[in-house]
C-alpha cells in the first residue's frame, strides 16, 4: 500500500448486486477523479432538487459523514442523501492504493456480491489504477492512540511498516478465538483479506431482520454458523477467515480518512462503531497538528 503519488481508477468499473441490508438491486460505476478530490459517492436515483442543487447527490466518504454503524457503514450528507454498506468497497480501494474517485450509486447501498470484497477488487483492477501527479501523503502515526470501550479496543502505534494484529473471540461457537497478524506491503496477505467473507450466528439472523437489517442476505453472501457448524456448503476460504474479514471491515472504515496510515494496528473485537470512533480520534490528531507536521502525535 506505498504508493509514491496519489492515484484514480484508469476507466470506470461498473459492478450490480443485492444489497445485504435492504434486499434491493443495486449498481455502482466507479469513475476516474482528479487529484486531491478524494473517495466520493454520488447518489444518481434521487432527485438532487434542482440543477443548482447537484451537492445534494454528493456523500463525501469521511468518519464525519458516518450516520450509522449496525452491522455495516452508512455515510449521508446534510441533504439526507445517504449510502450504506460501504465498507468493503472502501476496503478494496485502500488494498489497491486507489486515492480518488467518483463512485455513482444507483440504489440505497453497495452490493455485497459473495460477501467479499473479492468481485470489487478483481473489477477495479481489470479497470487499471492509473498515477497522478500529486503527492500521496500518509498518516504518520508519532505516538500511541487508543479507543475502548470495556474489553474492546482498537490502538495505534508508531511503526516504519503498515500491519494490523486484530483478534476475534466468539468463544461459544465455531467461529472461537482468532488472533492474526497481517502485513499490508504483502501481496499475499492482501489477497487473504480480499476473500474473507462476511458472517453471522444463526440464532441473529431473527433479530437483525425484524431491526430492517440483512433482508438481502443468504448463504451465498454470508457465512452462517450455527453453534459448531457452518451452514455454508462451501467450505472456509482460509481457516482464518472470520477474523480476517473483521480486519477487511477495519481497513474500509479507517479508509474513510482518506489516506493511508503509516503505523501499526492492534484491534482487540473491533466493529464498526469502534472502528469509527478509532478513525474519528487519527481524524481529530491530523484537524489539531499543521498539515505539513510530521509525525502525528495524539491519544483518546
Amino acid at each position: 500500500m506505498g504508493a509514491a503519488t496519489q492515484t484514480t481508477v484508469n476507466a470506470q468499473a461498473q459492478f450490480a448486486g443485492i444489497g445485504l441490508h435492504t434486499g434491493s438491486e443495486c449498481r455502482i460505476s466507479i469513475l476516474p477523479a482528479p487529484a486531491g478530490s478524494g473517495i466520493v459517492f454520488r447518489r444518481c436515483d434521487i432527485d438532487p432538487g434542482g440543477a443548482d442543487n447537484r451537492l445534494s447527490t454528493l456523500i463525501h466518504a469521511t468518519p464525519e459523514n458516518v450516520v450509522g454503524s449496525d452491522h455495516g457503514t452508512r455515510l449521508a450528507n446534510g441533504y439526507g442523501a445517504s449510502v450504506s454498506t460501504v465498507e468493503h468497497l472502501m476496503a478494496a480501494l485502500a488494498l489497491l492504493s486507489l486515492d480518488n474517485v467518483i463512485v455513482d450509486v444507483y440504489g440505497p447501498e453497495i452490493p455485497i456480491f459473495d460477501g467479499s470484497a473479492d468481485h470489487l477488487v478483481a473489477g477495479l483492477k481489470q479497470a487499471g489504477v492509473k498515477t497522478q501527479d500529486a503527492e500521496r501523503l500518509p498518516i504518520v502515526i508519532g505516538a500511541p492512540i487508543r479507543i475502548a470501550d470495556g474489553d474492546r479496543h482498537i490502538e495505534f502505534s508508531p511503526s516504519d511498516k503498515d500491519f494490523i494484529d486484530i483478534e476475534i473471540d466468539f468463544g461459544d461457537c465455531l467461529i472461537g478465538r482468532q488472533s492474526l497478524s497481517v502485513d499490508l506491503s504483502r501481496p499475499a496477505d492482501r489477497d487473504r483479506l480480499t476473500s474473507a467473507r462476511t458472517f453471522c450466528r444463526l440464532h441473529e439472523v431473527d433479530g437483525l431482520r425484524r431491526a430492517g437489517l440483512i433482508r438481502g442476505g443468504s448463504l451465498e453472501n454470508s457465512l452462517v454458523v450455527d453453534g459448531h457448524d457452518l451452514l455454508n456448503d462451501q467450505d472456509l476460504h482460509d481457516p482464518h477467515e472470520f477474523v480476517l474479514h473483521k480486519a477487511l471491515d477495519l481497513i474500509g472504515d479507517l479508509y474513510l480518512l482518506g489516506r493511508p496510515i503509516r503505523g501499526a494496528i492492534r484491534a482487540v473485537r473491533p466493529g464498526h462503531s469502534l472502528n469509527v470512533r478509532a478513525a474519528l480520534a487519527v481524524s481529530r490528531s491530523i484537524n489539531a497538528t499543521p498539515q505539513e507536521a510530521r509525525p502525528l502525535a495524539a491519544t483518546a
